[in-house]
């Protein structure tokens, strides 16, 4: 196959060729997500060259483990990389998260471009009702009704700061219950439950 029409497949022949040890499969892939990868993790990191050594590891990695990798979506699988790897480096403490970064985040990509699978739908859904009815309620009013803390103080006849407490003490909860990777898919698709 020559490299044009190489470049023209979808991903799961992509995949398929790429398993095989394709170079030109290879680099279409590259050439179609490099960017689109660069940008979802320096939304996240907001450091140039932490994104672009990020993205490199990732395609050095997905070159290096061609042979053994069962990719069946590639979109899917390079974004949930480029999320795990962001989340290294935040573990690491190189970089802190950019809470304003993360809100553009959300605006800037669709659900379906930030995969969440079924699986990890139930548990965030599992861990939300799990919150205290108090946490659970104001949390919901925040992130899924879009209401800012001063109408939520309203609609429930509790205080600002009361709001304030209930959406950190939710928050820590989720984040200790969930982890650091289904906590930021929560953070980032706040509106999936």
């Amino acid at each position: 196959m020559y490299t044009t029409e190489v470049q023209l497949q979808p991903d799961k022949e992509l995949a398929a060729l790429l398993k095989q040890g394709s170079e030109p499969a290879f680099n279409a892939i590259y050439k179609r997500y490099s960017a689109k990868l660069y940008h979802a993790a320096y939304n996240l990191l907001r450091n140039k060259e932490v994104c672009e050594d990020l993205v490199q590891e990732l395609f050095v990695d997905l070159w290096s483990k061609r042979n053994t990798l069962e990719i069946q979506e590639v979109r899917p699988y390079l974004y949930r990389s480029a999320v795990n790897r962001a989340l290294m480096v935040l573990r690491a403490g190189k970089i802190t998260l950019d809470l304003e970064a993360v809100e553009m985040l959300i605006s800037e990509h669709a659900t379906d471009d930030l995969v969440i699978d079924k699986d990890m739908r139930k548990s965030i859904e599992l861990e939300i009702a799990a919150l205290p009815e108090k946490c659970r309620e104001v949390f919901i009013l925040s992130r899924k009704e879009q209401l800012s803390h001063k109408e939520i103080a309203s609609q429930l006849n509790i205080s600002v700061k009361t709001v304030e407490n209930h959406l950190t003490r939710a928050l820590k909860s989720l984040r200790a219950s969930l982890g650091d990777f289904l906590f930021l898919a929560l953070i980032l698709l706040s509106n999936i439950y």
